[in-house]
């Protein structure tokens, strides 16, 4: 569990603290804004990159990452508008929130339930036994499809509205605590979902594993 915890705060660390602290350290040495932006978003692509050579592949969602990181960085330095680097952030919720409800709509299963399913390794024949036998326990995964993937899109709209009508030092900071809030806001609705709905401790505790 230490293990675990020290390989999370490292992770928030180089994600979230590393763009912003470095962005700020950047402006204060009169560094531009276009490439304090550039600079100090680069430690969470070298963090994904570092983590694709260790483990010998590049997932799904890394490589999501890093295209919009690539994409965001070449248009504005292209065009030196800051501002596009400003909104990388809501290109990944819009594509995201887009991607869950699309997830409602094309395969078996919304993006929600495959990824919680992965994120509980061993845990994947009780997840399809309850997805089989309970209604409730598929409607519920469908349900926080929609939370989040309205909740991604309406992030990207704040976001983007943030962006453009603030100044430009402003924003990092006031996009990053956006993002926590609405990260937390939808962690709190899936718990509360989740514990009323009740299969989960069905997962974690396969003996309460019945028909209904």
């Amino acid at each position: 569990m230490g293990k675990d915890f020290r390989s999370s705060a490292f992770a928030l660390l180089i994600d979230i603290g590393a763009p912003v602290g470095g962005y700020y350290l950047l402006r204060a040495f009169g560094v531009a804004p276009v490439w304090a932006l550039v600079l100090s978003g680069l430690p969470p692509a070298a963090r994904i990159l570092y983590t694709a050579v260790r483990q010998r592949r590049l997932d799904g969602m890394g490589l999501f990452v890093l295209a919009i990181v690539a994409v965001s960085v070449t248009t504005s330095l292209w065009t030196g508008d800051a501002r596009l680097l400003l909104i990388r952030n809501a290109w990944f919720s819009t594509l995201a929130g887009f991607w869950l409800l699309a997830s409602l709509f094309i395969g078996k299963h919304p993006v929600t339930y495959t990824a919680a399913r992965a994120l509980l390794p061993g845990k994947g024949p009780r997840f399809d036994a309850l997805w089989d036998q309970r209604p409730s326990f598929r409607h519920v995964w469908r349900v926080l499809a929609v939370a989040w993937g309205v909740g991604g899109l309406l992030h990207s709209a704040i976001s983007i509205g943030i962006a453009y009508s603030l100044p430009i030092d402003d924003v990092p900071a006031l996009d990053t605590v956006l993002s926590i809030v609405f990260f937390v806001l939808l962690q709190i609705i899936t718990q509360l979902l989740l514990f009323r709905e009740g299969s989960m401790r069905a997962v974690l505790r396969p003996e309460q594993l019945t028909t209904q």
